[in-house]
């Protein structure tokens, strides 16, 4: 997946925990908020409109919510009238009855006690009042403890009054009187519509403020086969500001909660997309810190850009490293060259100088005709031989230099290789009297000019520094090529140099040593090892094809 199809996935996943934690409290806590707030907004009105009327006695100017159902009863300490009062009414009642004016009485002293207990913090018992009540268990002696029983038995016997019959006989128990207040301007209609239903009726919906609160009546009329039937539903209006408390006095918990989870999810979600960079930067870091760029690869599961980008920077990691180390293999190569030049400019200055300062000599006596050089005949061959050495050398250092950069590898027959060279070492050998035995049959793979000037090399210094009615053993294996002298040996202080320039076991040829250093240069380039050990009562040279 993309990376930035990953960040609009993560984005997806937060919306909709925000949401879901959103939906869940608007469906979950919101509604018992708006209860509780609502039953504290009727218990702080209804202490609002219980001061208001104890000080002024009236409900004008009081704000009432749904004032048509609201009222005031006062019961004054004394006298036998009771008095209710509402937003649009005041009504006296007049009590008649004696035994209902006896429970006024207890009613009234009931109140008492309760307001000394409740209000003053007091109890009969710590008043030193009697909880027994009168002698005869009046209604007075029965206003105890056990005031909830009472109340029951006293609502009892107020109902025994208010029968049907009582009402309407001409000793009524009370006398009703009831003053009507104006009620122009409370209320102000705001709105009515009609409402068709399925059946055959139909609902007038009204609604009207007072100001303070709005209420909404319902008016459903249908007719049946012999009625006509009305329902009447009046209710409050719900406002906006019974809510927008509620919503605003969350909005702190809200906040704080949703910035903890957008915290959480942040540090989820950027881990997700961060965490794989930093691991990228460690890797750079670790790669810029290695030698030679050598480093493990960056492992990474991810499908995104940042995966992407971790393995191709691997994959130019390796590149450079090989890059490297191809550079560090010519470098390496630049210097044995540098070494090979000098060495043979140095060979070159040294070698030559012999052979020409001889010749010139020579020349120089038979050109004035001193002496012995007079016989020019005699010494000529001998000016001959100086400058064939000096061509040797210049074709040895020309060969050198061409075939290093021009090599062509085929198949060579070892055993055919060396009896070709070895005839050009007859004469020498028949003179020292050495045994030279060839055996074998081995193919190797090389170049073949650079192939003869190593065994050439090799022959020579068997044939130059075995002794006089020795034996050489030549082997041409598979893949290996042995030739052993015999009767001779090489100083172990000078073995371990053995294939380092002008180092000679002879010391009549010293400074001249160079034979073995081409042979080990020459291997080197072919692919080949060369090693040169003492043995049993000789010298072997062996040299293995790589």
């Amino acid at each position: 997946m993309g990376l930035s199809k990953k960040t609009f996935l993560y984005s997806i996943i937060l919306a909709v925990i925000m949401t879901v934690f959103i939906l869940g409290y608007f469906v979950l806590m919101l509604p018992s908020l708006y209860v509780d707030y609502v039953m504290d907004s009727n218990l702080k009105l209804v202490m609002e409109i219980q001061e208001g009327y104890m000080e002024d006695r009236t409900y004008d100017g009081l704000a009432v919510k749904n004032p048509s159902s609201v009222y005031t009863m006062e019961i004054p300490d004394e006298g036998t009238e009771i008095y209710v009062s509402g937003k649009f009414f005041k009504m006296t009642v007049k009590i008649q009855d004696e035994e209902l004016l006896v429970m006024l009485d207890s009613v009234r002293k009931m109140m008492d006690d309760m307001g000394d207990n409740g209000i003053t913090g007091g109890t009969a018992k710590e008043k030193g009042e009697s909880t027994t009540g009168g002698e005869n268990g009046s209604a007075d002696g029965e206003n105890t403890g056990r005031k909830p029983d009472y109340l029951l038995k006293l609502w009892e016997q107020i109902k025994g009054k208010f029968t049907e019959e009582n009402l309407f006989a001409e000793n009524c128990p009370v006398a009703v009187q009831v003053e009507g207040k104006e009620k122009q301007g409370i209320y102000r209609e705001e709105y009515s519509k009609i409402h068709r239903t399925e059946g055959n009726s139909f609902v007038y919906e009204g609604g009207v403020s007072d100001g303070d609160y709005s209420y909404t009546t319902y008016v459903a009329m249908g007719r049946v086969k012999d009625a006509f039937i009305i329902t009447v539903l009046p209710t409050m209006t719900p406002r906006m500001e019974e809510i927008r408390p509620v919503v605003m006095g969350s909005l702190p918990m809200i906040g704080a909660v949703m910035f903890l989870l957008v915290l959480l999810a942040s540090r989820f979600f950027s881990g997700k997309i961060v965490n794989p960079i930093i691991r990228l930067a460690g890797y750079a870091e670790s790669v810029r810190a290695l030698d030679g760029y050598e480093s493990e690869a960056f492992i990474s599961d991810s499908e995104d850009e940042i995966g992407a980008l971790g393995r191709a920077l691997h994959e130019l990691y390796r590149e450079l490293s090989e890059k490297y180390q191809e550079l560090e293999l010519k470098n390496k190569a630049l210097e044995e060259e540098n070494e090979r030049q000098e060495v043979f400019l140095r060979a070159t200055s040294h070698q030559l100088k012999t052979p020409v300062t001889a010749a010139l000599l020579v020349v120089e006596g038979m050109m004035n005709e001193v002496g012995k050089y007079k016989n020019t005949k005699e010494y000529l061959p001998e000016v001959k031989k100086h400058l064939l050495s000096m061509r040797k050398i210049v074709e040895d250092i020309l060969y050198l230099n061409y075939h290093a950069e021009n090599m062509q590898k085929e198949e060579l027959a070892l055993e055919a290789l060396v009896q070709e060279l070895i005839r050009t070492y007859k004469v020498q050998a028949d003179d020292k009297g050495l045994d030279v035995s060839v055996r074998g049959s081995g193919m190797v793979k090389a170049d073949r000019e650079m192939m003869k000037k190593i065994v050439d090399n090799i022959l020579s210094n068997a044939v130059q520094y075995t002794p006089e009615g020795q034996r050489i053993e030549i082997e041409a294996g598979t893949g290996e090529l042995y030739v052993k002298n015999y009767g001779v040996s090489i100083d172990p202080q000078i073995l371990p140099n053995i294939f380092e320039p002008f180092v000679s076991s002879d010391e009549s040829r010293k400074g001249k040593g160079l034979g073995l250093y081409v042979a080990s240069y020459y291997s080197r380039l072919s692919g080949c090892e060369l090693k040169v050990e003492n043995i049993e009562n000789g010298v072997q040279a062996r040299l293995k094809f790589l």
